[in-house]
């Protein structure tokens, strides 16, 4: 008989975010659950520090360099010296301080972007992992969603829909059963002990 969880995944279902290094179904459940502890921030509760990063970042080539430059010379200017020792003496020590100023402005630019990517991705896996959870059956999902992404406690979660704390963390150990099974279909589940 053809067990589901042996099937190769399609193309169609990529697992984004699924380590390819994992042995263990115990070892993959820990990475899920770790990933959804995060669930909230990588969906994008961000600071508005950050959202006006993001946007500087997003902006029109010119102007994003125009304004990072700003933004840059704002925090790194060598005009900002404030001890006389490190004044330019002559108009070698100025083009070194330049050359400095304007080798950090790359660097700069490059990890904002790089930082930029590494969020881009983040909130796309969490997205999937998102999509994939609330896809479970009703009471898994139910409370997966009220845990994880609401943030509500085993208590509130219980009385709200009326059952024991027993029963919540039955079910939502079988939901994370669940989904990291969807995440990791090669990996075969462990049965428990009777």
């Amino acid at each position: 008989m053809n067990d589901p969880r042996k099937k190769k995944p399609d193309d169609s279902l990529v697992n984004y975010g699924a380590a390819d290094d994992v042995k263990t179904f115990s070892e993959a459940k820990d990475i899920i659950k770790t990933r959804l502890k995060y669930l909230r921030v990588d969906l994008g509760k961000h600071s508005p520090i950050e959202d006006s990063l993001v946007a500087e970042i997003t902006m029109a080539h010119e102007d994003k360099r125009l304004s990072l430059m700003d933004f840059y010379s704002h925090l790194y200017s060598p005009c900002k010296v404030s001890d006389l020792a490190f004044v330019p003496k002559g108009q070698g020590d100025m083009n070194d301080v330049m050359i400095d100023f304007s080798e950090g402005y790359d660097k700069f630019i490059k990890s904002m972007e790089e930082e930029y990517v590494a969020q881009l991705i983040r909130r796309r896996n969490a997205t999937i992992l998102l999509s994939k959870m609330l896809s479970i059956k009703y009471p898994y999902s139910k409370i997966m969603y009220l845990y994880y992404y609401k943030a509500m406690t085993d208590i509130e979660i219980a009385d709200s829909l009326y059952i024991s704390r027993a029963t919540f963390y039955r079910i939502k150990d079988a939901g994370l059963t669940i989904l990291t099974s969807m995440y990791y279909p090669t990996l075969e589940i462990p049965r428990k002990k009777k």
